[in-house]
């Protein structure tokens, strides 16, 4: 009766492994002159909201939604699905964009898919966007799960004075509505 109990312990521990599903690229990586940035490196735990700024440096606009996915980085260097898309519902009507030369600052909920980050764990922001030709990108944005270092992080020494980070300055871009 042991054997058979150690047995089906082992059987779910191999198969829970086996249930984390890798991600995909659905577009191709982003074109030249597009970044995604996490506003800072790390994050804590229990972090709901991770601010990105879109920078495109080209000299067209370019538009995204609010569709993304969160992926964390298995020991493996794979990619894997943090939730399931399923878990998260989006509204497509509303799009943004950045302005060609231009900066702009987006929030992802990532509480949609996960309400406690694996602290040492490093996850990205997956998403996409489209320029006027109709041309998908994938992008992505990392960052790391780590309290202690978040902790410094929102702190900064200057001149010996220890404070709090400004808010960034808003940035070009906006809201289209689609019809």
């Amino acid at each position: 009766m042991k054997k058979i109990i150690l047995m089906l312990v082992c059987a779910v521990l191999a198969f829970s492994g086996c249930s984390r599903q890798k991600a995909e690229t659905y577009y191709n990586e982003s074109g030249e002159g597009v970044r995604l940035e996490t506003e800072y490196k790390y994050y804590f735990s229990d972090e709901k909201n991770v601010f990105c700024t879109w920078h495109n440096d080209t000299d067209r606009t370019i538009n995204f939604h609010e569709v993304f996915q969160l992926h964390e980085l298995g020991s493996d260097g794979e990619w894997y699905l943090v939730g399931s898309t399923e878990d998260a519902s989006f509204s497509t009507k509303y799009g943004y964009f950045a302005d060609a030369g231009a900066d702009c600052r987006f929030e992802y909920d990532i509480s949609v898919y996960t309400d406690k980050l694996e602290n040492g764990s490093t996850y990205r922001i997956s998403t996409y966007y489209y320029d006027a030709d109709g041309n998908y990108y994938q992008i992505f944005a990392e960052f790391i799960c780590d309290d202690a270092l978040a902790e410094e992080e929102m702190y900064e020494i200057s001149d010996g004075i220890i404070g709090k980070r400004e808010e960034p300055e808003v940035h070009s871009g906006g809201l289209f509505i689609q019809g």
